[in-house]
């Protein structure tokens, strides 16, 4: 998710009337069209402040002679992406109750691993963070555990993860080396990552390997959506006429 870009041109006013800033029983105020969309979406979502929402604007060149004229302009350009078919939000967690989550339970642990759509669905993957059961929260990644990616369902010598047997490979050919699957918070270069925030966005039907400190290294792997067309599959033996 990125907020519509360089405003070029209504007043710094309140959009949404769900409640006023710092009340705790209810959301915060939207300032602009696009908070008050994204607010829509997301119930977790926290919109700029008034404050926040000049910075953004004075960022793009906007003074307070011109403020009004560039939020005009910012509501206008967020309104033009709402009609073309919004925005795609990617990577929101799921609410408690979500029914589209799949989970996998990690043997002898209090954790299971989830995997949701979170608008990943245009490039085939899914999310995937670890759960706590126990406490039904989300956490980062545990001390001592690792995901890899798993070995497929290809015979040895075809493909990544299969190096050829040592008596078929040329002289002291090493295997490719297998690195960790980084989150997206590590791939950002976050060096302190909220808890329970973390996140990885893994291709759909992925074998995955799960490595933990002191247990035998876990498979699972990702979910698949349904094709959007039927595929004929192969048959064993000739057709019969």
């Amino acid at each position: 998710m990125s907020r519509p870009s360089q405003p070029q041109d209504s007043q710094l006013q309140p959009t949404s009337t769900h409640g006023q800033e710092g009340d705790t029983q209810t959301p915060p105020v939207a300032h602009c069209t696009f908070d008050e969309h994204i607010m829509s979406l997301i119930p977790t979502y926290k919109p700029l402040s008034k404050d926040g929402l000049r910075d953004f604007l004075f960022s793009f060149g906007a003074t307070e002679d011109t403020l009004d004229a560039y939020l005009a302009s910012y509501n206008r350009i967020a309104e033009d992406s709402m009609q073309r078919g919004g925005f795609r939000v990617i990577g929101v967690k799921p609410q408690p109750g979500d029914p589209n989550v799949y989970t996998v339970r990690v043997p002898d642990s209090p954790y299971c691993l989830r995997m949701w759509a979170g608008g990943m669905d245009y490039w085939g993957q899914f999310c995937l963070d670890f759960f706590d059961v126990e406490r039904k929260v989300p956490v980062n990644l545990p001390l001592g555990h690792a995901l890899f990616p798993g070995m497929s369902s290809m015979p040895p010598g075809i493909g990544a993860g299969h190096p050829l047997p040592a008596h078929l490979a040329h002289a002291n050919m090493q295997p490719p080396t297998s690195y960790p699957l980084c989150s997206w918070e590590r791939n950002m270069g976050m060096q302190s990552i909220p808890d329970g925030e973390e996140k990885w966005a893994i291709p759909e039907g992925m074998p995955v390997m799960l490595r933990r400190d002191g247990h035998p290294d876990f498979m699972f792997q990702m979910p698949r959506r349904q094709a959007p067309v039927v595929l004929a599959q192969p048959q064993m033996g000739y057709p019969s006429y």
